[in-house]
């Protein structure tokens, strides 16, 4: 697998041009006027080849060979057709000397290793953008593709109307349900508790983080979604886990599972009859889920809801000639027949309509293209510290019997 390219230079051109400007005089016979000497034209002198640097997360051409050769096949296309050599250099998708870790401890120091384009996942791209890193791409950007991105996804890094991302994978959590125990998806909590389903969600995971099913299992008990510091919605939610614990409903790794990566194992290999999913992870085990369906996750109010997750490119060089050839990267990859066949390939949905729209029709592409439509971000408040370490707390404990809804209730609000 082809991971560096790098653009070979020939030095016979330089040759050439150093010997262009000699001029020669020529023999003239006596008492003739001299005639002008005509210097040979100076060859044409090449200039240099046009380099851009693309950071990518390792997975993108380590995990999947088919993807990674959709994903090499397109930047190949995009070097012919541009004259430009595209070097790619891959790092850990997050922690230390992942993308964005190189990226801050590099780019007040040593300027001359940074990318022209990166990628990035939403949070860090906004992070990114929070800290000067990246550089607006409307000067530069087709506004169809803008318009062409999900809903969440045109919201993405934008700063005061300045766009610094541009998502191209998305993801979002949701359920898997065994259809010999439900006929259609459970839509509330009722369902869950009046079946004799086991019921595997993510709710550990570090103490101050809040996983994406707390988030929206919380958000259909809010009479605000804002305003998080809300004690009869948190007392609302803790019955409903007090209860589901209290009938056997919940599956007893829900305490440590950190994401849907730890639940939906659970789910695939028949252990429970309702876990949680990704459409990533669904997308990667499709084969495997012929007893398994899908919908989106329980909530109190039946309101299906959608927490979005994914990767999005930035562009970092500040160079204008190389800010247009960079968009001009970034759209090649995201052109919809491109992003479309990369995306398929890497199991992962586009963030772009028309893209999702070249895949085969499917009863899954038609939910996932719902999903996407109705997606949204994160709440603010699941980075508020103070708040999510005592609600995730109050959870934990009711989960696993420390404590009753009603103690756990109260002593989250009185902390917050």
């Amino acid at each position: 697998m082809r991971i560096l390219r790098f653009a070979v230079f020939g030095l016979a051109l330089a040759l050439l041009a150093a010997c262009g400007g000699q001029s020669v005089t020529p023999t003239t016979a006596p008492q003739q006027p001299t005639p002008t000497p005509t210097a040979p034209p100076n060859p044409a002198v090449t200039p240099e080849p046009t380099r851009l640097t693309l950071w990518l997360p390792d997975w993108m051409l380590l995990e999947n060979p088919a993807a990674a050769d959709a994903l090499e096949q397109a930047i190949d296309d995009f070097s012919r057709d541009a004259g430009v050599e595209v070097e790619i250099i891959i790092k850990p998708p997050r922690g230390e000397g992942g993308l964005l870790d190189f990226l801050t401890a590099s780019y007040p120091v040593a300027p001359g290793i940074l990318p022209d384009v990166i990628a990035l996942p939403y949070t860090d791209a906004e992070i990114a953008m929070e800290q000067d890193f990246l550089q607006p791409l409307d000067r530069w950007l087709d506004p169809a593709l803008v318009e062409d991105l999900y809903p969440f996804a045109q919201n993405i890094a934008l700063e005061n109307e300045a766009r610094f991302a541009i998502p191209f994978f998305a993801d979002f959590e949701h359920l898997a349900f065994q259809l010999s125990a439900l006929s259609e998806p459970p839509a509330d909590w009722g369902v869950v508790l009046a079946s004799e389903a086991r019921y595997a969600f993510p709710a550990g995971g570090p103490e101050a983080v809040l996983t994406d099913a707390l988030i929206v299992h919380y958000l259909s008990v809010l009479k605000d979604a804002n305003n998080p510091r809300d004690e009869p919605g948190l007392r609302r939610l803790l019955d409903f886990y007090e209860m589901a614990r209290t009938l056997d409903r919940v599956d007893e790794s829900v305490v440590q599972a950190a994401s849907a990566a730890e639940t939906w194992p659970r789910g695939l290999q028949g252990e429970v009859q309702m876990a949680h999913t990704t459409a990533n992870l669904w997308l990667a085990d499709r084969d495997q889920t012929t007893f398994l369906r899908f919908g989106p996750i329980p909530t109190a109010d039946s309101h299906p809801r959608y927490v979005a997750r994914g990767w999005s490119f930035g562009m970092v060089t500040a160079d204008e000639a190389r800010e247009a050839l960079s968009v001009q990267l970034i759209e090649r990859l995201m052109a919809p027949e491109v992003l479309g066949a990369w995306s398929a390939a890497a199991h992962r949905l586009p963030a772009r309509r028309s893209a999702l729209a070249q895949w085969p029709a499917d009863n899954y592409a038609v939910f996932a293209s719902e999903a996407l439509e109705n997606a949204t971000r994160p709440p603010p408040w699941s980075n508020d510290t103070l708040f999510t370490r005592n609600m995730h707390r109050a959870v934990l404990d009711v989960l696993s019997g420390a404590a009753d809804a009603a103690t756990a209730a109260a002593n989250a609000a009185q902390s917050w």
